[in-house]
C-alpha cells in the first residue's frame, strides 16, 4: 500500500447473516481518514472460459454489502486473456507472480504491476503452447476457416492434421477463443483472440531464420525487381501491412522465400552487418505461402499471417497489427472462407 495507507484484512468474510463468504474482505484507509472496502475471491487456477463465472461470484458478494465495494479476483496466477476479461468486467486483479490491477475511485487508489504473462506452473494438458509448425497450421485452418466446422471435415480441407487440430481447438476452448457443441463441431470462433493467443507463442523474427540484406539502390527497385522475380515469395511485415491499411511507409521489406540464396542474388542484395533494409525470411513451415494474394503488385501473405508477423514484428508493426485487424473486420469475407 502507498505511504500513510492502511489495510485491515477480514479472513472470516461472512457476509451478515448470509451464507456468502467470500475469501477476504480488506477495509483500505487512506491517510484522511477516508475507507473502502475491496472483497477478495481466490482460486487456484482461472480458465478464461471460467473467469466470467468468477466475475458474477465476486460481484455477487459486492451487491450483498452494504457499503459501495470493489472486486477483486485472486489467483496463482491469472493469463493476459483472463486478467483482459476481468477488467473489461470492471474487476481488478491479483496473482502471485505480481501481475496486480486495483482502482478505488474513492477514496482515489490505483495500482498496477506486471508479473508474468506465462504460466510457472502449466496444467498438464496434451497442448499447452502454440509453439511450432503442426499448431501453426493448424491455427491457420481454424482462423481462416468460417465457422461452423467439424474437426474430420476441416482437416479433410486444409493442411492440418485431426489429431493437432483436436488439441489446438482444446486450447482455444479453455481460453475461451472457442464455442463448441457438445459432439465437438465448433459453432464459433473470436479469430482476433486466437491470432493473439498464437502471438504469445510465436515471433517473426524467432520463429523463422532471417537474413539480414541490404538494397543499395533502396525498397522501390525491391519492388521492381520482385515484379519480375522468378523465386517463390510472400511480402509481410509492414512492407505487406500498407497494402492493406497504409497508415504508415515501410522502411524495410519483409519476404517469406525458401531459399534465401537465391533471392538475395536474383534481387541483387548485399550482406551487411547494419543498416539492413531487406530481411528474408526461411519460412518455420511452407504455411506461411498458403492464402497469399496480389495487391498492388506485390504477393503478400494472408492477412491472418500477416497480423501475427506484425503483432510479433520490431518497431511500430505491432500498432499497424491493431491496424490490419480493423481491415481484417470489415473485410472478413474477402479473406475467411
Amino acid at each position: 500500500m502507498p505511504t500513510g495507507w492502511n489495510a485491515d484484512v477480514g479472513l472470516d468474510a461472512r457476509i451478515g447473516a448470509t451464507a456468502l463468504r467470500p475469501d477476504a474482505v480488506v477495509k483500505v484507509k487512506s491517510p484522511s481518514g477516508e475507507s473502502a472496502q475491496i472483497v477478495i475471491e481466490a482460486k487456484r487456477r482461472i480458465e478464461p472460459r471460467a473467469a466470467r463465472s468468477v466475475v458474477d461470484q465476486v460481484q455477487q458478494y459486492c451487491t450483498a454489502l452494504e457499503e459501495e465495494a470493489v472486486p477483486i479476483v485472486g489467483a496463482a496466477y491469472l493469463s493476459p486473456r483472463t486478467r483482459d476479461t476481468l477488467v473489461s468486467c470492471g474487476v481488478g486483479y491479483i496473482d502471485t507472480t505480481g501481475n496486480v490491477k486495483l482502482e478505488v475511485s474513492s477514496p482515489g487508489l490505483f495500482i498496477s504491476a506486471a508479473g508474468a504473462d506465462r504460466d510457472p506452473w502449466p496444467a498438464e494438458y496434451p497442448l499447452t503452447s502454440l509453439r511450432g509448425r503442426g499448431a501453426a497450421v493448424a491455427l491457420r485452418a481454424i482462423i481462416d476457416n468460417s465457422p461452423p466446422f467439424g474437426i474430420r471435415r476441416l482437416a479433410e480441407t486444409t493442411a492440418a492434421s485431426a489429431p493437432t487440430l483436436s488439441r489446438v481447438i482444446e486450447l482455444l476452448d479453455r481460453e475461451g477463443i472457442t464455442t463448441r457443441e457438445p459432439r465437438g463441431r465448433v459453432l464459433d470462433v473470436d479469430w482476433k483472440a486466437a491470432i493473439r493467443r498464437w502471438a504469445e507463442d510465436y515471433g517473426q523474427l524467432t520463429s523463422n531464420q532471417p537474413s539480414m540484406l541490404l538494397d543499395p539502390r533502396g525498397l522501390r527497385t525491391t519492388e521492381r525487381r520482385l515484379a519480375r522475380t522468378s523465386f517463390k515469395y510472400a511480402a509481410t511485415g509492414a512492407f505487406a501491412a500498407q497494402r492493406f491499411n497504409p497508415i504508415a511507409g515501410a522502411r524495410t521489406a519483409t519476404l517469406f522465400v525458401e531459399d534465401p540464396y537465391e533471392a538475395a542474388h536474383e534481387l541483387g542484395l548485399r550482406e551487411v552487418d547494419y543498416g539492413a533494409n531487406v530481411v528474408l525470411l526461411e519460412p518455420f513451415d511452407p504455411i506461411v505461402f498458403e492464402g497469399a494474394t496480389i495487391r498492388n503488385r506485390l504477393r503478400c501473405v494472408s492477412p491472418s499471417q500477416l497480423a501475427v508477423d506484425l503483432l510479433t514484428g520490431p518497431g511500430r508493426e505491432p500498432s499497424q497489427g491493431e491496424a490490419l485487424f480493423d481491415w481484417m473486420t470489415s473485410n472478413e469475407q474477402a479473406w475467411r472462407t
